[in-house]
């Protein structure tokens, strides 16, 4: 816990961070996208609240919840955290801008503590497909890095609090870089086509992902191949598909499927995906959630895949991707807005 200094005055400071909403189911099933981990970094900016989670070294996840999700939200940071005025509001995409240097507050929390107490407030995990309507109201407020998370909800002269302790690790892991500089592709389709392929890859019990994309037929393909069975699905450059097909170089990478299998919540939701690599054979995929009971507001997860080199082998694929126990280059990423809007 941070003290106050002897000089500081003898009244407790305000909260650094407060936000306010009148539904949590929103934020409850954005996080639920990335609940495949017990623990999250959490960075707190003017900007946005980002959640980030990483497995096995090898695939981060994270969600920015920006301040138009909240009815109200305030960032106060002490004068160390103060960044410098940039003049103008951020877009949406550049508070999506994962590689953006911010000096916001960062931290360590428990994701699924976290989780458990937004269901407190009348998040249903059985309407998972459902951002509209219900969900109780709350507000998070939070005073130092390491302090607690507090949520309350009044209903009928009754409030509810939890509080959840947080914590400052000595390393934070580094986002997995994406080099816009070598991009080899870059695809967007609808959610719904990359999620019905993966279900059908995922029938044959498969170990890895071969992803494949060319200028050439098939333009674009998913092959699985696991102990059952070997399978491929194409998908051809046709508009009734693909809202966008761009193939600067020919690839073709090998991922953990069971990796790739843990972003299906979020395909499951989502509308849209941004599929890009990069010549090192990093994939990122970017999902946008539309959200009707804040007025359409699009939010976006952004998922990062590190390939799977050819000494890794065909049986490096992830028997224990599925337990829930584990752990930038300075490109602009500024792009979101011409890739989903």
């Amino acid at each position: 816990m941070v003290t106050q200094a002897a000089t500081a005055p003898s009244s407790a400071p305000g909260p650094v961070f407060s936000a306010i909403t009148t539904s949590t189911r929103h934020i409850y099933l954005l996080l639920r996208c990335i609940g495949f981990m017990p623990t999250a970094n959490v960075s707190i900016s003017a900007d946005n609240v980002r959640f980030s989670v990483e497995d096995s070294h090898s695939m981060q996840a994270n969600v920015c919840l920006t301040p138009d999700l909240f009815s109200s939200y305030n960032y106060t940071p002490s004068a160390a955290l103060q960044a410098d005025e940039s003049g103008a509001p951020p877009s949406s995409a550049e508070r999506f801008n994962l590689e953006a240097e911010d000096d916001g507050l960062r931290f360590q929390i428990s994701l699924s503590a976290l989780l458990e107490c937004l269901q407190i407030f009348g998040a249903d995990a059985s309407k998972d497909k459902q951002f509209g309507g219900g969900g109780g109201g709350g507000g998070i407020s939070g005073r130092v890095p390491a302090g607690s998370y507090t949520k309350g909800k009044e209903e009928s002269g009754v409030t509810t609090t939890c509080h959840l302790t947080t914590f400052i690790t000595a390393s934070t892991y580094d986002l997995i870089p994406f080099s816009r500089s070598t991009m080899t592709h870059k695809i967007i389709l609808k959610a719904a086509w990359l999620h019905d392929a993966l279900c059908e890859l995922d029938s044959t019990a498969p170990d890895t992902l071969t992803y494949a994309a060319s200028a050439r037929k098939p333009h674009f393909s998913l092959s699985a191949s696991g102990v059952l069975a070997q399978a491929t699905v194409e998908l051809a450059n046709n508009k009734n598909v693909m809202e966008t097909f761009s193939v600067l170089v020919d690839s073709c990478n090998r991922y953990k499927f069971g990796l790739v299998r843990k972003a299906m919540k979020a395909m499951s939701v989502a509308s849209k995906v941004s599929l890009r690599g990069d010549e090192p054979g990093v994939l990122s995929m970017q999902y946008l959630i539309e959200m009707p009971d804040k007025g359409g507001t699009p939010t976006f997860i952004d998922f990062r895949f590190l390939p799977l080199r050819p000494e890794d082998g065909d049986g490096d694929g992830g028997e224990d991707e599925d337990d829930d126990e584990g752990e930038g280059d300075d490109d602009e990423d500024d792009e979101t807005d011409e890739m989903m809007l």
